[in-house]
């Protein structure tokens, strides 16, 4: 555990000793909780995790220890919480392109979503949006497509990792807009943004989150975004329908998934307790500083639907993009 983990679990341990324990939670084994985050410290998801884990671990009486396990894109993590203890003692914080996306990609993946794992919230969902390098002269999503079919040759949009939820959303954005554009794969937004700024690329789709300061700043406009309702964090951006295109109201989202045969109560447990820390105002504060939106309550039961609807929409995607590994 390095120390910025200790210091973390130690406060919200002394913290969890002046507060009783939720109902059922005695139920959990003693000693810790882990989270298990396939991501690096200091990334959204990770920042997610710390904020319902110290609240959570004032609400079930437990310390918790948020353990980042990075690689292969969140698929390490997965494989370690697959293999731990059913007992409610590792939680498994994973998104949609861990979740979702993942399974409908890799044929050899590691681990099974319904045979290994119980879903037990959704938890944060973050927007997709469409930017432009302010070299188009663009001033709205009409506008942008009109600049991307008029110029073919130089029509280009950035994306971050192959097969990732924006890539996928970049290439629903072109079908949508029947427009000739090339799609430029990196390895994270920060080198992408570098050349959308300087306008050798013409745009770039991403999360909201990954936009917000450079949209503030003028330095790049951010077009629209999923979902639907306008983001918090850009509200004078509209939303992909109200610009006029259709098909892009579901959000990317973080949630939370338990060892296969973990008791039900446990899952029980875990859903009632993220969820009200999800539903409380100073959340919906924290949640906008960090690019994401509270979802909707739901029950573990709906967001395993939710889970295998998000498979059957994204895999015609994937294998008629060539996407499958």
């Amino acid at each position: 555990m390095d120390r910025r983990q200790f210091i973390g679990t130690a406060a919200a341990a002394a913290a969890s000793l002046t507060l009783p324990a939720s109902a059922g939670a005695q139920e959990l084994p003693a000693g810790p909780v882990r989270m298990v985050v396939g991501f690096a410290a200091g990334g959204s998801t990770d920042a997610m995790a710390r904020l319902i884990g110290e609240r959570l671990s004032q609400r079930i009486g437990r310390g918790v220890i948020i353990e980042n396990n990075a690689g292969a894109s969140g698929r390490l993590a997965a494989e370690q919480v697959k293999k731990a203890a059913p007992d409610g003692s590792t939680v498994l914080v994973g998104n949609i392109g861990l979740v979702v996306l993942a399974p409908v990609t890799f044929k050899n993946l590691s681990y099974d979503v319904f045979a290994d794992f119980e879903p037990v919230v959704r938890a944060a969902d973050f927007q997709l949006a469409v930017a432009a390098s302010k070299q188009t002269g663009a001033m709205d999503l009409t506008g942008f497509i009109e600049w991307l079919k008029k110029n073919p040759d130089k029509a280009n949009i950035a994306v971050p990792l192959q097969a990732s939820l924006s890539h996928l959303t970049g290439l629903r954005f072109v079908e949508a807009a029947d427009a000739k554009v090339e799609m430029v794969i990196f390895r994270g937004m920060a080198l992408a943004m570098q050349d959308v700024l300087a306008g050798r690329l013409s745009g770039a789709v991403a999360t909201v989150a990954d936009f917000s300061e450079q949209h503030r700043a003028g330095t790049l406009k951010v077009m629209a975004v999923s979902g639907a309702k306008r983001s918090p964090a850009l509200p004078d951006v509209p939303t992909f329908t109200e610009a006029g295109v259709k098909g892009f109201e579901s959000n990317g989202w973080n949630g939370y998934l338990l060892p296969k045969g973990t008791p039900q109560s446990i899952v029980e447990l875990y859903n009632r307790e993220i969820s009200a820390i999800v539903a409380s105002p100073e959340m919906a504060q924290r949640y906008e500083q960090l690019g994401f939106v509270a979802p909707e309550a739901n029950t573990p039961a709906q967001f395993a639907a939710a889970i295998k609807a998000g498979m059957e929409a994204w895999r015609p995607l994937v294998a008629a993009a060539g996407l499958q590994q």
